[in-house]
């Protein structure tokens, strides 16, 4: 069984997102174009457009930059976003932004019940 998981684009996941922070990013020159807008993104009224911001790709979905190295290591499982909205269980479960946007999540309870039996 799986549940669909909408985790909402707004500020407050967008300031806990660790994709800019990211390996898979790092030499990236669009996700550092991108990034030197952020603190002017954060104080504007609105949230900021998926375009515009390197990261959230988990409900954004594949990244507009296509200069990433999806070769390095990925740091999803690390964010307060990934630990909030349980998305170890998640298809697919990481490397978000080569992957696509998380499709859905399997019961936890139903994991849980099949590891014990």
């Amino acid at each position: 069984m799986a549940e669909e998981v909408n985790i909402p684009y707004k500020k407050e996941n967008i300031i806990k997102c660790l994709c800019p922070t990211c390996p898979v990013q790092e030499h990236s020159t669009c996700a550092k174009e991108k990034m030197m807008n952020y603190q002017d993104l954060l104080q504007s009224e609105d949230d900021p457009k998926p375009e515009e911001y390197p990261g959230m790709y988990c409900t954004n979905g594949k990244a507009v930059c296509k200069d990433l190295d999806t070769e390095k290591n990925c740091i999803c499982n690390e964010c307060m976003v990934y630990k909030e909205f349980e998305l170890e269980n998640a298809q697919p479960n990481f490397l978000f932004c080569g992957n696509g946007k998380l499709k859905n999540r399997i019961f936890s309870f139903l994991i849980s019940c099949f590891l014990y039996f």
